[in-house]
C-alpha cells in the first residue's frame, strides 16, 4: 500500500515564517536565528513522526548502500538532518533576497553557463531537494541578464514574488505556482526559453495531480517513483535539459551543472523510452551527489512508497 502523497504532508515553510526568519536573521544576526530555530526544530522533530521515520528509512538505505561512509541510521543523525534543513532556510533567504557572494560559491564549470547566457540560449534545469537548490536559483549573480523561472508547488508563489521585488528589486527570479503542465503554461515557458531564459524544476517529487506520470528508477538500492514532468516539458520546449545540484561545504557552496541531454526524444510507439533513460540517469546523478552530502537530504516523507 502506498503512503500518502508527499503534497499531503505539512509544508516545511510558509510565507509569514519565511519573512519572520529573514527579519530575525538580518536585524538580530545569525546567533539569534540559531537560538530561535533550535527549540523549534526539536519540537517539530519530536512531533513529526512521519518525517522522522522517513529520514531514518533514508539513512538505513544510505548506510546499507555506502557502509564505508560511517553514517548511522539513528534518531540523532536524523535530527542533524532536521537541523541542517532549518539552517538551509537561512541560506534560502540569503540567496533570494540578499544574494550569495561569489567567493562563497565553488562553481567549476560556470563558464558553460556564461556561454549560454551570452548566446541567449535557455533550457531546463532539473534540481532536487538534496542540498540547497535556492542558492542555485540566484544564478543572476553569475550572469546579470540571466532570468530564471522556478516552477513550485507552493500556493505562496505570488506572495514570494512580491516580497522579492520589495526586498531585492533587481532580482531576476520569478516563481510560478504549478500543479501540472497545462498547454497555456507550456506556451508561456516556451516563449521564455526562446528569449534565453531558464526554467528550474525539481526532479525528485512526483506530480500532485497527474496520476501515473511517473517512472520507476533505482535509488539507493530500491526503485522509487520519479516524475516524467521535467522531461515531457523538455520535449515540448525542444530545448536542452541540465541537472543542477548545490551542496553545502566547509568553504561555502559547491554547484554542479551538467548537461543531461540536448533534447528529449519522444518516439511514436515508445513515447516513454527516452524519458525512462533520462530518469534513470537523473536518479544515478542524484545518488552520486547524495553520497557527497548524505546529511543534506530534505525529503521528509516516505520517498520509496510513492505510487507509480
Amino acid at each position: 500500500m502506498s503512503a500518502l502523497h508527499w503534497s499531503r504532508y505539512r509544508e516545511q515553510g510558509f510565507y509569514l515564517g519565511i519573512k519572520f526568519l529573514f527579519l530575525l536573521h538580518h536585524r538580530l544576526g545569525p546567533i539569534a536565528f540559531k537560538i530561535a530555530v533550535y527549540p523549534v526544530v526539536l519540537c517539530y522533530f519530536l512531533k513529526n513522526g512521519a518525517g522522522r521515520r522517513s529520514i531514518v528509512e533514508y539513512l538505513q538505505r544510505f548506510s546499507a548502500r555506502y557502509p564505508e561512509s560511517g553514517i548511522r541510521a539513528d534518531w540523532y543523525t536524523a535530527f542533524r538532518i532536521f537541523l541542517n534543513f532549518a539552517d538551509s532556510a537561512r541560506e534560502k533567504l540569503e540567496a533570494w533576497f540578499v544574494g550569495i557572494p561569489r567567493s562563497c560559491m565553488n562553481f567549476p564549470n560556470q563558464q558553460d553557463l556564461h556561454r549560454l547566457g551570452q548566446e541567449g540560449r535557455g533550457g531546463i534545469l532539473i534540481g532536487s531537494h538534496l542540498g540547497n537548490l535556492e542558492v542555485c536559483r540566484a544564478l543572476g549573480s553569475f550572469h546579470s541578464s540571466m532570468k530564471v523561472n522556478v516552477l513550485v508547488h507552493t500556493k505562496h508563489a505570488k506572495k514570494f514574488n512580491r516580497m522579492m521585488k520589495m526586498l531585492n528589486p533587481s532580482s531576476q527570479l520569478r516563481l510560478t505556482q504549478v500543479t501540472e503542465i497545462s498547454p497555456a503554461l507550456a506556451m508561456q515557458l516556451s516563449e521564455s526559453v526562446e528569449r534565453g531564459e531558464f526554467v528550474v524544476i525539481v526532479g525528485d517529487r512526483t506530480p500532485v495531480n497527474s496520476v501515473g506520470r511517473t517512472c520507476a528508477a533505482e535509488f539507493l538500492g530500491r526503485e522509487a517513483a520519479f516524475p516524467q514532468g521535467p522531461y515531457i516539458l523538455g520535449a515540448l520546449l525542444r530545448c536542452p535539459v541540465y541537472t543542477l545540484f548545490c551542496l553545502r561545504s566547509d568553504s561555502g557552496y559547491d554547484i554542479y551543472f551538467e548537461k543531461l541531454c540536448d533534447k528529449v526524444v519522444m518516439q511514436r510507439g515508445n513515447r516513454e523510452g527516452h524519458i525512462r533513460e533520462l530518469i534513470a540517469l537523473y536518479a544515478e546523478r542524484l545518488e552520486h551527489y547524495c553520497s557527497k552530502a548524505p546529511l543534506q537530504w530534505y525529503n521528509f516523507y516516505p520517498f520509496w512508497n510513492q505510487a507509480l
